[in-house]
């Protein structure tokens, strides 16, 4: 690949890093120490500038890869041997120089699995495992990560600079830790999700969907599916992840949110559809017992197929829902979805009370849902001004420019409505 342009080369390492940057950080990791990391990043931050500079000269290298992770290694024995080391490092590198710069994809990928797991159990709050994951595995910055959760910058810093000594303590702990063990699956299972639902669900961020977050987490469930071909939560959860993607073309125009029922269903991707049936069938095949990820996956599934809102099987999906409910009898979510189902079949009237009597249970978080679904019951049963009070309400629950978008159309709407 030669005269590469600079924006061509931009995009190529951008991609490079996302894709590849906590591969070599847990691999260098794994390979010189964890007591090592800060080297270890600044080693690996350098080789993608060095990319940068270099390739726009040049040809991309045919494995590129392979290339930015001579150049980290070769950086980071730079680095080692100007630090304040024992001579017997010393001496332990030097016989080893002739394969350091040597990888096995497997041990690449098992490193990389190995340290998500131990963000996952380790002792901070959910929020924080998202942090250090998508600053040590993601190749997040701060301020990326920042806008992604709605934090501060210095908050993340302070996030980040804690973990690292919590890092330097990883290998004691998992020096002969197996991926294979089930038991840990359901820690890195939480911590994809809480990713993608991130990218999917916050009405707290500035824009939209924040593809970069969804994707990674697709991208992780991918790696973690290839060491649990058959387990029916990782593609289960897999299953979902794509179903939901499927529909992103069709969420959203002119900076406001498409409801599911005016959705243009002739944008939704196929491609990403037929591939969440891939992995259902086989969460499917191998199911034992049901679990969150699969009935979550079954529910999208069933809205993907729906040739249009009013066809939708309302009744199965309340159903599930319920079944959901379950499992997590105290999620306002998942009532709120299942009684928005269960308003396509039944009296409006008759839900209504079950409504109302969930605001008591609310909280920051789910402040904005819940009004909001209270707004649209209310204009089902053309109840126009309490419909207004509710969507008024909602505008202060969010900082989401297209939440508010969506929000301030649906009550321009029915002031229209009700001036004629």
């Amino acid at each position: 690949m030669k005269n590469n342009t600079d924006e061509n080369i931009k995009t190529l390492t951008s991609h490079l890093f996302r894709e590849h940057y906590g591969k070599m950080v847990s691999y260098l990791s794994q390979k010189y120490g964890y007591h090592k990391i800060e080297d270890i990043l600044d080693a690996v931050q350098e080789s993608f500038e060095t990319a940068l500079n270099t390739w726009r000269f040049g040809e991309v290298p045919e494995n590129p890869f392979a290339w930015l992770y001579r150049v980290a290694n070769n950086k980071l024995l730079n680095k080692i041997r100007q630090s304040n080391i024992a001579q017997t490092h010393l001496n332990y590198l030097a016989s080893t120089e002739k394969d350091n710069d040597e990888y096995s994809e497997k041990e690449v990928e098992d490193s990389l699995l190995k340290l998500l797991i131990f963000f996952s159990k380790a002792s901070f709050s959910e929020r924080n495992k998202l942090i250090i994951s998508l600053y040590f595995l993601c190749g997040f910055n701060y301020s990326e990560i920042a806008n992604a959760l709605i934090i501060k910058t210095e908050t993340v810093k302070k996030v980040v600079l804690r973990s690292k000594e919590t890092i330097k303590e990883f290998s004691e702990i998992y020096d002969d830790f197996q991926i294979q063990t089930i038991e840990e699956l359901s820690h890195l299972l939480k911590i994809i999700y809480l990713l993608y639902n991130e990218g999917y669900k916050s009405s707290q961020r500035a824009g939209t969907i924040n593809l970069d977050l969804c994707f990674e987490a697709i991208r992780l469930g991918k790696l973690l599916h290839q060491y649990h071909p058959e387990n029916p939560e990782i593609n289960s959860l897999l299953a979902g992840m794509f179903f939901n993607s499927s529909r992103f073309p069709a969420r959203t125009e002119n900076d406001t949110w498409i409801s599911l029922e005016n959705q243009n269903r002739t944008l939704w991707n196929n491609d990403l559809i037929k591939e969440g049936f891939y992995y259902l069938e086989i969460a499917k095949k191998h199911q034992q017992t049901l679990d969150k990820y699969y009935l979550e996956a079954l529910i999208s599934s069933m809205h993907c197929t729906s040739e249009s809102y009013e066809k939708t099987d309302w009744k199965t999906i309340a159903y599930l829902y319920k079944q959901l409910e379950k499992m997590e009898p105290y999620s306002i979510s998942v009532k709120l979805n299942r009684i928005i189902a269960e308003s396509n079949f039944k009296s409006l009237h008759d839900l209504l009370p079950e409504l109302v009597t969930m605001e008591n249970m609310m909280n920051e978080e789910t402040e904005f849902i819940y009004l909001s679904t209270k707004a649209h019951f209310y204009a089902k049963m053309e109840e126009w001004n309490l419909t207004i009070h509710n969507y008024e309400l909602s505008l202060n629950c969010t900082k989401n420019k297209t939440d508010i978008n969506f929000i301030s159309g649906k009550i321009n709407l029915i002031k229209k409505k009700l001036e004629n």
